[in-house]
């Protein structure tokens, strides 16, 4: 029996050498979480162009949205796992819904083959430009004169990191503020506009339009340091709030028991377009935060995975985020 065994075996192992060393022959789908014109949906959408170029076959961006990014996150954890549909995630959908949700439908860890982190966030404290308030703290100032609650922040979802900076305004300042989710940070930032909303803490890639606009007014920084997107805005912690520091990041995964291979010519390709000069520079203007290159490592990435799992569920807990 074994004698006869060993051949399929052998031919099962040489196809599958055979398909990862051909990888790509068709077209990459790239699943985003988060809706189309959202700061994370634009660089995914900048690095499928590059990632284009380098492997030979398209990469498309599919926009799966819905569930504070449960529904698209699902959907890449139960893709088949040969390389041609990888996803989009970040802090939000891979560790702050685990706090935020009963059942996502995923296990950060069991159900993702990490692949690389390519860019961080901050956000930055927004008002419109019609607001009476021009500093953090006339906007603590008002939220304390007013009923509990009575002072709204928008997001782009439940679980993103604008819900996240809310929420821990809202803890470091011992105040009650009330969350107004979007489908997508362009529909909450226009909440603001309009007067419906009366802040929100968006990523800086997506607000820096708007702040030049003047139709945003920023007031701070959620970061531990100052932007360089924004020099001259202070930190919420200069603002009076001590230690705050809340921040994205955003990276690449595949299903679970994606091969090896594949998830290092990925990792390679990436690694590749993040070193280019003019797209650094590109996406420094923008706002967004890059990693030095080389690029980390799947296992860093994991690495990173879990140390936020053991950190940031436990705040938002603290902070008063109850499950949906």
């Amino acid at each position: 029996m074994a004698a006869i065994a060993a051949p399929a075996l052998l031919a099962r192992a040489s196809g599958a050498r055979g398909q990862t060393e051909s990888y790509p022959s068709r077209p990459i789908t790239i699943i985003a979480p988060l809706a189309a014109g959202s700061a994370a949906d634009s660089l995914m959408r900048e690095l499928a162009q590059q990632l284009s170029g380098v492997v030979g076959q398209p990469a498309v961006v599919m926009n799966r949205v819905g569930a504070g990014g449960n529904i698209g996150t699902t959907a890449i954890a139960r893709s088949a796992p040969d390389g041609y549909t990888i996803g989009q995630v970040s802090q939000g959908n891979m560790v702050i819904n685990m706090a935020l949700y009963r059942d996502t439908g995923y296990d950060p860890i069991r159900d993702f083959a990490p692949i690389a982190v390519v860019a961080a966030m901050s956000n930055v404290m927004v008002v419109a430009r019609h607001s009476p308030y021009r500093s953090v703290r006339e906007v603590v100032d008002a939220i304390r004169a007013k009923p509990p609650g009575t002072v709204t922040y928008s997001s782009s979802g439940v679980g993103t990191s604008m819900h996240v900076a809310g929420a821990m305004f809202a803890r470091a300042t011992g105040t009650e503020l009330t969350h107004v989710p979007y489908t997508g940070a362009p529909a909450a930032m226009t909440a603001i506009i309009s007067g419906n909303v009366d802040t929100g803490f968006f990523n800086i890639p997506a607000a820096k339009g708007l702040i030049a606009a003047g139709d945003l007014r920023p007031l701070a920084v959620t970061t531990a340091r100052r932007s360089a997107s924004l020099p001259d805005l202070p930190t919420l912690e200069e603002a009076g709030l001590p230690d705050y520091d809340v921040s994205t990041w955003l990276g690449f995964v595949a299903p679970a028991g994606t091969p090896p291979a594949i998830i290092g010519r990925i990792h390679g390709a990436l690694d590749q377009i993040l070193s280019r000069p003019a797209l650094r520079e590109k996406l420094t203007v923008q706002g967004f935060d890059l990693p030095s290159v080389p690029l980390g490592g799947p296992a860093e990435f994991s690495r990173l995975i879990q140390d936020d799992l053991a950190k940031w569920p436990a705040i938002l807990r603290e902070a008063g985020a109850k499950p949906e």
